[in-house]
C-alpha cells in the first residue's frame, strides 16, 4: 500500500481495502463520496437561485456531477500529454480528482453564501474562533459527520482523496484582513484528520486540488451563466453591443473591488471582451428566446467553451497562481468576466435580498434554538444521528473542548439539514405550523 492509498482507520489492518473488493482505494474514494448521504442532500441546496423559481437552474447536486466530469477529462488529458510532469508533481490519478469533485461542495448549508455567512457570524458570537466555512465543512463531513462503518466516523478516504478536497490547506487566520480569514479547508478541531491527510505541512494545493479547482472554476462559470441568460436575467446582448452598459458593468464592478487586476483589463480592452461575447454566444444570429434553436445553440457553445478551458492549461513544476497548473491568462480573464456577469446580474440583484433576510433568519433562530437544547442536555430536540457524539462530549475532561464541541454540533445540524428540512423544522419550532408527526430528516 503506498503512502496515498493510506486510510486514517484501518479496520482491515495492514491488508488496507475489504478484502475481495476488486476495487482500486482511489476508486471506493470516488464510490464512498457518490453514495453518501451527504452527496443526494446537495439536490436540495441551492446553486444561485431555488428550484422554486419556475426554471430548471443548476443546484450543487448537478454542479457537483458536472465538476465531476469536467475535472476527470482533464485529468485524464493531463495525465496522457504530460505523463512525466505529472508524476514529477506528486502525481494525478482521475478517480482522486473525481472524489475531491464530488465532495467538494458537501459544506454548503440551506439557502448557499447568505447562510453560509449567518452561520460564521452565530458560530464566532458563540464564542467558535473558526467560526463556519463551507470548504472546512465539507472536510469534516468527510473525516467526521458522514456516516459508513459504526467502527469509525467519516468515511474513511485515502490521504490522497483528503488531500484533493483541500482548496485551502491551511486553518482559519485570526487576521480579519488576510484572504485566509475567509477562506480555509479545516477547523481547529479537525486538525488531526488534516495533520493525517499532510502528513508533510505546507501551504500548497496538491495538484489534484488545483484540478478540481480549475473545473470548479469553468463549470460555474459556463453553466450558472447558461442558466440565467436562457432565463432571460442576464443581457448578454447589450453588454456586447452597447458601450454604455458594459462602461456601468466595469464601473460597478471597480467600486465593489478597485484592485481587481481584471476588471481594470475589461475597462482597458473592453472591445475585445464585446468581441468575445458576440464570437462566443453568435449573438448577432440571435434565435427567439426559448426556443428549440435557442437552446441547441447554447449548450453547443456551453460544450466549446468547457474545452476551451479544459485546454488552455498545462502542467508546471513551477508553483505558481494555480498551483502546478500554468494557465492561459486571455482565457483566464474571460472566465472571470464571465463569473462576474453572473455575480452583477443575479448574485446582486436587489430583488434577493427579501429573500436572503429570510434565510438568515431561520438560520440564526434555529442556531439558537439547537445550541439552546443542546446545552440544556435536551435530547429531544437533538437528531438521533448526533446523540452518540453528543454523549461521547459529555465525558471530555476539558471544559473548553465540550463547549466549543457542542457549539459545533449546533452548526452541523443546521449545515446539515436541506432547503426544504430548515423550512420546516423553522416553522415547526416557532409554532408558525404545527407540522406532521411524521416530519424526520436523516442527516448525512
Amino acid at each position: 500500500m503506498s503512502h496515498r492509498q493510506q486510510r486514517q482507520h484501518n479496520p482491515f489492518g495492514d491488508r488496507g481495502d475489504k478484502p475481495g473488493d476488486s476495487r482500486e482505494s482511489f476508486q471506493v474514494d470516488r464510490d464512498r463520496v457518490l453514495y453518501s448521504s451527504a452527496f443526494r442532500r446537495l439536490a436540495q441546496i441551492t446553486q444561485v437561485l431555488t428550484a422554486q423559481e419556475g426554471h430548471v437552474f443548476h443546484n450543487r447536486l448537478t454542479h457537483s456531477l458536472k465538476v465531476a466530469q469536467v475535472a476527470r477529462r482533464l485529468a485524464e488529458r493531463l495525465i496522457r500529454e504530460q505523463p512525466k510532469v505529472a508524476k514529477a508533481v506528486g502525481g494525478i490519478d482521475p478517480d482522486v480528482v473525481e472524489a475531491a469533485a464530488l465532495a467538494h461542495d458537501l459544506g454548503h448549508p440551506p439557502f448557499g453564501h447568505v447562510a453560509e455567512e449567518e452561520l460564521n457570524t452565530c458560530a464566532t458570537q458563540a464564542g467558535l474562533s473558526d467560526g463556519f466555512e463551507g470548504n472546512a465543512q465539507s472536510f469534516r463531513i468527510l473525516t467526521r459527520l458522514a456516516i459508513h462503518r459504526v467502527d469509525y466516523y467519516g468515511l474513511n478516504l485515502t490521504r490522497a482523496t483528503l488531500n484533493a478536497v483541500l482548496k485551502y490547506p491551511w486553518s482559519r487566520s485570526p487576521d480579519p484582513t488576510s484572504k485566509r480569514h475567509y477562506k480555509y479547508s479545516f477547523y481547529n478541531l479537525d486538525r488531526e484528520a488534516f495533520e493525517f491527510a499532510r502528513s508533510k505541512p505546507n501551504d500548497s494545493q496538491t495538484i489534484e486540488a488545483s484540478i478540481m479547482d480549475f473545473a470548479d472554476d469553468i463549470t460555474y462559470s459556463v453553466h450558472d451563466l447558461e442558466d440565467f441568460y436562457l432565463a432571460g436575467l442576464i443581457p448578454l446582448e447589450l453588454l456586447a453591443t452597447d458601450s454604455d452598459e458594459l462602461d456601468r458593468f466595469i464601473s460597478q464592478w471597480l467600486r465593489e473591488f478597485p484592485d481587481n487586476s481584471v476588471a481594470k483589463v475589461v475597462k482597458a480592452n473592453p472591445h475585445r471582451f464585446q468581441n468575445f461575447l458576440n464570437a462566443t454566444y453568435n449573438l448577432k444570429g440571435q434565435y427567439p428566446p426559448g426556443s428549440f434553436e435557442q437552446k441547441a445553440q447554447i449548450k453547443r457553445i456551453s460544450s466549446q467553451l468547457i474545452q476551451t478551458y479544459i485546454h488552455s492549461v498545462k502542467l508546471t513544476t513551477k508553483y505558481g497562481d494555480r498551483g502546478y497548473l500554468k494557465y492561459n491568462r486571455n482565457r483566464e480573464e474571460e472566465l472571470k468576466f464571465l463569473q462576474r456577469i453572473v455575480w452583477s446580474y443575479v448574485i446582486s440583484n436587489p430583488r434577493l435580498a427579501t429573500q436572503r433576510y429570510g434565510q438568515k433568519r431561520i438560520i440564526k433562530t434555529l442556531f439558537d434554538i439547537y445550541l439552546q437544547a443542546i446545552c440544556d442536555r435536551d435530547l429531544s430536540f437533538i437528531p438521533a444521528r448526533f446523540v452518540r457524539e453528543f454523549l461521547e462530549i459529555e465525558n471530555l475532561c476539558n471544559a473548553d473542548i465540550i463547549s466549543q464541541e457542542q457549539t459545533r454540533m449546533a452548526v452541523d445540524i443546521i449545515a446539515g439539514l436541506s432547503e426544504a428540512e430548515a423550512i420546516i423544522q423553522y416553522r415547526r419550532l416557532t409554532g408558525i405550523s404545527q407540522g406532521s408527526f411524521f416530519d424526520s430528516w436523516n442527516q448525512y
